[in-house]
């Protein structure tokens, strides 16, 4: 199936939340760890893991490192094998996960990285679901876990971004419509603090615009690593696009802790928000 308008919207979406939410925010921190055997394999590579995810990917996050390679049996500069280069075939920003070819001993690989303080996910999921039934675990304080974080493990603080719908009304003569998208943002949080200054940023980008991306220019290739090896930069890649939407509301709705008590709440712990997004753009779909 070709990418559609409304694919086009959503990619762009999640890229300008996780860019907004990392410079206006500062929203990461630099870490140093090794990398652990992960028991699946991907694409049938060997796959090991940081005690981490999600890393940041936005090479225009003023002082994130951006991690571009991993040591192999120590931090020597010899030892340094960039993405390409030694086995090493990709790294996974979203799953913290690095790929080679062959079998490499899991303790003898290490790497700094930055790692975002909200991992930011696309879902279909009902809100009711992420808030209140499924678990979602505590990102680790520090680097003592010994293993590597699973694939299908999702980790708190936390945005989900689901589409939630749109229109298209009348708009002036000649067939163009006023295309309406209406984008929701669930933020797991691990304090409040932390859940007001999400919610602040967000409330505070209304009336900005967000640049839609082309499908082709999309920054992240099949195995979740950087395409071509070369480093991604939100703002440069941004910087030539014409076609925009506009942020025309924001409203942002808060839960208390244990709200909903007849729900099995099973993140009691979790400071949470929605943020809905109307995003507007006029437009010509009929041609």
């Amino acid at each position: 199936m070709k990418a559609q308008y409304e694919n086009k919207v959503v990619s762009s979406f999640l890229l300008w939340f996780d860019h907004t939410l990392l410079d206006k925010g500062e929203a990461f921190t630099n870490f140093g760890s090794k990398f652990f055997d992960v028991a699946t394999s991907y694409y049938n590579y060997e796959t090991f893991g940081a005690p981490y995810k999600q890393f940041v990917s936005d090479s225009s996050i003023s002082n994130a490192n951006i991690v571009t390679g991993l040591y192999v049996s120590g931090t020597a500069a010899s030892n340094f094998r960039a993405v390409g280069v030694g086995g090493l075939q990709d790294i996974n920003f979203n799953e913290g996960h690095a790929y080679f070819d062959h079998d490499v001993i899991a303790d003898q690989i290490s790497g700094d990285y930055a790692v975002k303080e909200f991992n930011v996910y696309l879902t279909n999921k009902i809100e009711q679901d992420i808030l209140f039934e499924s678990k979602i675990s505590l990102r680790n304080k520090t680097s003592q876990t010994v293993t590597g974080l699973a694939p299908n493990v999702s980790t708190y603080p936390a945005v989900f971004i689901k589409n939630n719908g749109g229109s298209n009304t009348e708009f002036s003569f000649g067939g163009e419509e006023m295309t309406r998208n209406e984008i929701r943002a669930i933020v797991l949080a691990d304090s409040n603090f932390s859940l007001d200054a999400v919610c602040s940023i967000f409330k505070d980008t209304v009336r900005e615009n967000i640049k839609l991306i082309e499908e082709s220019d999309y920054p992240f290739n099949a195995l979740g690593g950087l395409k071509n090896g070369a480093l991604y930069n939100y703002n440069n890649l941004t910087s030539t696009i014409a076609e925009e939407v506009y942020i025309d509301e924001v409203n942002v709705t808060k839960y208390d802790v244990g709200y909903m008590d007849g729900l099995t709440n099973a993140n009691p712990e979790v400071h949470s928000a929605i943020i809905d997004f109307e995003l507007n753009a006029p437009r010509h779909p009929r041609q």
